[in-house]
């Protein structure tokens, strides 16, 4: 609680700066079409589920197949999982096909400096790093927001343990492959801007949001007794998630360097409900 006070007194201070200094901007580029929108990003997160807990490294992408078409994908090894046995892995594969274009006015923030170390302060032993963002917010800007449709393969394996309860207690390893199909929204803003007649920055952004419907016809258990209740109905799945890329340009001051934060909670055949948290860092851009 005390570093999220005086993360928030930091906030306070720096704002409170701005509204005593005086800023003046000239829009050089409203095109949101600018924003790095594909890319390649290794990263590393955890998943958590009703069969394992697991800690995990691996890549995402996205990838332009062609002027509609882009391709989404991800590939995941397990480095450790709390039950089970065997290799844990996630990969899928698949498109996404815009069927509408909106544009939207909105302010878009714009950095003008990032200082994850500004200052520090000790307190009852412990010492506090302060960081300092200082942003100005353009107001009317344009947003490119894409509604369309996704579709792929999903294929997840991981450790799996009964409780010895409902299940004979045993370890084994399970395999879920299938198709996955759903509804995806991205939303994407670039804005070049000059300051005080002086220095160029850039606020951009690119997020997206989706709900797919999951199928497995293939499910592989290594030891059957650990879930002798399963059905041959029970092939369905659901998820729901997003994905982050804080600051899809090529000037100055990043906040986290490239960081793209993706995140999606779901229920899966055996797994059950599930949610997965991933922090990675883009680099082969393209707009």
């Amino acid at each position: 609680m005390r570093k999220l006070a005086l993360t928030l007194f930091a906030v306070v201070v720096t704002l409170s700066q701005l509204k005593a200094q005086s800023y003046s901007y000239t829009v050089l580029e409203n095109d949101p079409e600018k924003a790095y929108t594909k890319f390649v990003a290794p990263e590393f997160g955890s998943e958590f589920s009703g069969a394992n807990v697991s800690i995990l490294v691996g890549a995402n992408a996205r990838m332009g197949i062609s002027d509609k078409l882009t391709f989404e994908g991800d590939a995941q090894i397990d480095l450790w999982q709390l039950d089970g046995k065997g290799l844990g892995y996630h990969l899928e594969g698949g498109v996404f096909l815009p069927l509408k274009t909106k544009t939207k006015i909105k302010e878009v923030p714009v950095i003008l400096s990032y200082n994850p170390f500004a200052d520090s302060k000790y307190e009852n032993g412990k010492n506090y790093t302060i960081e300092e963002t200082k942003y100005l917010k353009i107001p009317d800007m344009d947003y490119k927001d894409q509604y369309g449709v996704r579709g792929g393969i999903y294929t997840r394996g991981l450790g799996v343990e009964s409780d010895g309860i409902e299940a004979a207690a045993a370890v084994g390893s399970l395999s879920l492959v299938g198709p996955y199909i759903g509804v995806q929204k991205t939303s994407q803003a670039y804005v070049k801007t000059k300051i005080n007649d002086d220095i160029d920055r850039i606020g951009a952004g690119f997020g997206r949001y989706f709900i797919d419907v999951m199928l497995f016809p293939v499910r592989s258990l290594s030891d059957e007794t650990i879930a002798p209740e399963l059905k041959k109905d029970k092939f369905v799945g659901w998820r729901g998630g997003f994905q982050w890329y804080l600051d899809p340009h090529d000037g100055e001051y990043k906040r986290l360097m490239n960081s793209v934060f993706t995140a999606e909670i779901g229920s899966r055949p055996y797994t059950g409900f599930y949610l997965n948290f991933t922090w990675g860092f883009a680099f082969m851009n393209q707009r």
